[in-house]
């Protein structure tokens, strides 16, 4: 009797309409499907106001026969996002240059006044003028670095050639390595260049075991790092000489080899040390044109950089201007992104 008293209170339960619960944080509001009608001319401008103003779900209509018709516009604003984190990782490497973000109230009220047209163009014309002088600056930068590491060969040079005329005649530790009587005969052949640091060994083996021990390697730690201008990391490298016997032959073109192999960076070594003063004079002064040279592309980056960095006219109190531009792209993508789910008919 128990059992059918609660089989008859659970079977009356069920019959008794429970009244909707209020819907909690963790749960999905009630809902209501519906449809919307809006003109094509004016689409944007709805979808706009309703996704601002109130919170609905779109069904895209075009899933079956796919649709797109706002393809182009996704396209355009795919490609200036593109330009966008290009141009947010080329200030992010300027000193001095921060972004303000996190203001969305103060863009979304300043709506409007951006068109979608005058953004592409202009970013456009900054892409341009930001690829060029990144090129132009890895090109000064290479020219750069081979200042330094030439310079530092010669410096090397002129520690083990010695100061040529002032060479002692008796033997002892203030006489050079390689007297001019070696090097004029060419009965020691050498190869010179810059090599990283952390490929020291590895290029002393190779040399080793392709020359049979047959060379000798002599480094010098170059003070100043040198920075890769494509990957910005600053490298620390050394000055090697190798000396072999024979100055042509094939020797020499087993350590050209090796150093081909280990992408090193080649110079000429000086016979002579009033050539290796002369050509070290030289490259000062070159390397002194190559550091105003890229002060004053800094200098210009920088300034570049400050307008996108500082609030937009129409938004004097709120994110940069290339935020702006940012946020203005992803709520474009949006709209046009709704726009390609609606069926036209």
């Amino acid at each position: 009797q128990l059992g059918l008293l609660l089989q008859e209170i659970l079977i009356a339960r069920r019959r008794t309409p429970v009244p909707p619960a209020e819907m909690g944080l963790l749960r999905s509001e009630a809902m209501k499907y519906g449809m919307l009608v809006l003109p094509v001319q004016d689409a944007r401008r709805y979808i706009n106001k309703i996704g601002r103003d109130t919170n609905i779900q779109f069904e895209d209509m075009n899933a079956r026969e796919m649709r797109r018709p706002y393809r182009k516009h996704i396209q355009r604003i795919d490609e200036m996002e593109r330009i966008l984190r290009f141009m947010f990782e080329e200030i992010g490497k300027i000193e001095g240059c921060e972004i303000t973000k996190n203001k969305v109230n103060e863009f979304l009220e300043a709506e409007g006044t951006v068109k979608l047209d005058d953004v592409e163009s202009e970013l456009q014309r900054l892409y341009q003028t930001f690829l060029k002088a990144k090129e132009n600056n890895e090109k000064l930068m290479d020219e750069k670095n081979q200042a330094v590491e030439e310079l530092e060969v010669f410096a090397a040079a002129m520690k083990i050639l010695g100061e040529g005329s002032k060479v002692e005649t008796s033997e002892g530790l203030g006489q050079p390595i390689l007297d001019d009587d070696a090097l004029g005969g060419r009965r020691l052949g050498y190869v010179a260049g810059v090599v990283p640091r952390i490929d020291e060994m590895r290029f002393s083996r190779a040399l080793w075991r392709a020359s049979r021990g047959n060379t000798f390697t002599q480094f010098s730690t170059i003070k100043e790092k040198v920075v890769d201008p494509k990957t910005g990391q600053a490298l620390e490298k050394s000055v090697f000489v190798i000396y072999f016997q024979g100055a042509v032959g094939a020797m020499k073109d087993k350590v050209l080899k090796v150093c081909t192999a280990f992408g090193v960076n080649l110079y000429t070594w000086p016979s002579h040390p009033e050539q290796a003063r002369e050509r070290e004079a030289a490259l000062k002064k070159l390397l002194g044109e190559k550091n105003k040279a890229l002060e004053a592309f800094q200098r210009h980056m920088a300034t570049e950089a400050a307008e996108l960095v500082a609030p937009a006219p129409w938004n004097s109190k709120g994110n940069s201007k290339i935020e702006d531009w940012r946020l203005f792209c992803i709520k474009e993508k949006s709209i046009y992104t709704i726009l390609n789910q609606c069926e036209e008919g």
